[in-house]
């Protein structure tokens, strides 16, 4: 991850080769969009702009759910990184 931006509880995760130089992943890669199909093998729909994978839980989510987010984004993305 470079970087994770934040409004409320609407968040940003910018997916990088390199988190020390934040150098980009090629768009014809579509990293974000194979990030997206992991997560919702998982059972957590949300959608990627480019390698920014966007997650925006609705108001009334319980903490488990929101969790359940973070953990399958962290899984996804580590899935992928093991090929």
């Amino acid at each position: 991850m470079g970087d994770v931006r934040r409004v409320g509880l609407v968040a940003g995760v910018e997916l990088v080769r390199d988190w020390r130089s934040r150098e980009s992943f090629p768009v014809e890669g579509q990293v974000g969009l194979r990030v997206c199909r992991k997560m919702a093998e998982l059972g957590v729909l949300t959608r990627p702009i480019g390698n920014v994978i966007v997650l925006m839980p609705p108001f009334c989510s319980t903490r488990e759910q929101v969790a359940k987010m973070v953990w399958g984004l962290r899984e996804a993305i580590a899935s992928l990184a093991e090929r």
